[in-house]
């Protein structure tokens, strides 16, 4: 299967996206508007069929000097198992801008399908922090 990947909010298909990352766990429940507003600020890639039909995304979030971060990957069901992941994640890291500059990701079941683009699991605690904290006081 002839992949195309490409890079930019030009070519998103704004509704098939929207519509692949509401199947995932970890974006069913954002808001349509907050999707959107996260492209603002990352550099999306979409894959496409050969007649330009789009069936996968990925974005990057950077500050271009230290670390990228690569999220929201998501095939669509029907082209999953043909390499579509792969294409994404070979543009991503074949990108110069990214070369030099730690990558990081976040995945519960997916391990092995990073490990041959060099992600590793780090020892190092991972934190988050939710949207909408309740106040916490020392005392």
């Amino acid at each position: 299967m002839e992949i195309h990947i490409k890079k930019g909010l030009e070519a998103l298909q704004t509704e098939t996206v929207l519509r692949l990352l509401s199947q995932t766990v970890w974006a069913c429940n954002r808001k349509k508007e907050a999707i959107m507003e996260s492209w603002k600020h990352s550099i999306c890639y979409g894959a496409y069929t050969a007649d330009g039909k789009q069936i996968g995304f990925a974005r990057v979030i950077t500050d271009y000097a230290t670390q990228y971060y690569i999220c929201d990957v998501v095939v669509d069901a029907d082209f999953r198992h043909r390499g579509v992941g792969t294409s994404l994640l070979k543009a991503i890291t074949a990108e110069d801008t990214y070369r030099s500059l730690m990558g990081m990701l976040i995945t519960e079941e997916a391990e092995r399908f990073y490990e041959p683009f060099g992600f590793r699991k780090d020892p190092i605690c991972f934190m988050t922090r939710k949207e909408t904290p309740e106040a916490i006081t020392n005392e």
